[in-house]
């Protein structure tokens, strides 16, 4: 992996596809089929059954209306079989995804030597806890997870999602309610630099970065004026060192960080320097990594190419930011 270019990599990709990953692919399709075939009988099914128990709420509902609650089973149960049919109707989206994830991903990652792949892993809640990006969360979810080296450079490339879920009660009825604190990618790369403190820069929010800063619990952090007017619009960055920050944030590292943003068209970019380790969140609401998809042949090659440019662009990050240098905030 090590002597090998991104240009490398690509040129090398269509020999490993067609000697290594077509079989599996192969196997992949007739899997997908499977899981097709079971969702369109789902589909029939609920198409039939839901409308007809629709039908049977609204001709009773005069009659359930005037009966007691305690003894009203029969709407709570009705309810919970419409629920209960689409979600089996639905199964075989996830289930297929699940499995040809599981398939087609460990295979796959291993183009890219000293990578592996997980299904659904996430970053340690440690690591998270301690970059300050994350907001104030109670429920996460992972999704695609690699792992390895490149360029002497340790990497995670985590997709996930938290969540703040709150829980209200109106006449006696539970709801839920879930609010996105993050959703997209995280990238934590080892560094070749040391330094003691911590570096915190998320992207400026105006006057409402009072209520970030509160938010992400950046106490025992000082606001570090950044050398550049242009990222000082664009960023706000807080550290336990002036010295070490501004030794950190130079012009360049900040120039590239935007082009960073730029090149994943990412919502928002931002990023904690701590315990050697840079920790990176690219907010986008695109779901990355999708090699398969249940409605389209595995044998077409499309998702999977973009999988594979996708993952590319991840690794360049290491490039772009010059992380392989010895000097690479210059």
């Amino acid at each position: 992996m090590e002597n090998r270019s991104i240009a490398e990599l690509k040129a090398g990709f269509e020999r490993f596809y067609t000697e290594h990953l077509l079989p599996i692919v192969q196997t992949t399709e007739k899997i997908r089929q499977k899981y097709l075939h079971y969702f369109i009988i789902g589909c029939l099914f609920a198409f039939v059954t839901v409308p007809a128990i629709i039908f049977w709420i609204f001709e009773h509902q005069e009659e359930m209306r005037t009966q007691p609650v305690e003894d009203d089973w029969q709407t709570p149960l009705a309810y919970f079989s419409i629920m209960l049919i689409i979600a089996i109707a639905a199964s075989p989206l996830y289930l297929y995804r699940k499995k040809s994830k599981n398939q087609l991903m460990p295979e796959f990652i291993k183009y890219f030597d000293g990578f592996s792949y997980q299904f659904e892993e996430t970053i340690s809640s440690a690591v998270v806890e301690k970059s300050r990006l994350i907001g104030d969360y109670n429920s996460r979810s992972g999704d695609d997870y690699f792992s390895g080296i490149y360029k002497n450079v340790e990497m995670v490339v985590s997709e996930e999602e938290f969540e703040k879920v709150t829980t209200t009660y109106n006449n006696g009825k539970r709801q839920e309610h879930r609010s996105t604190v993050f959703d997209g990618i995280i990238v934590l790369l080892s560094l070749n630099k040391d330094f003691s403190g911590q570096t915190v820069v998320f992207q400026d929010k105006g006057i409402f970065n009072k209520v970030v800063s509160f938010t992400r619990n950046l106490s025992g952090l000082e606001n570090i004026r950044l050398e550049d007017s242009l990222f000082e619009k664009e960023f706000e960055a807080y550290g336990s060192n002036q010295v070490e920050a501004r030794y950190l944030l130079t012009t360049a590292f900040m120039e590239r960080m935007l082009k960073l943003r730029e090149a994943y068209k990412a919502n928002r970019i931002e990023f904690s320097f701590f315990d050697n380790r840079l920790f990176i969140t690219l907010a986008t609401k695109k779901n990355m990594f999708e090699a398969t998809s249940l409605f389209k042949s595995c044998l077409e090659r499309t998702l999977i190419d973009e999988t594979f440019n996708q993952f590319l662009s991840i690794m360049a990050i290491i490039d772009i930011l010059k992380l392989d240098k010895i000097q690479y905030t210059g």
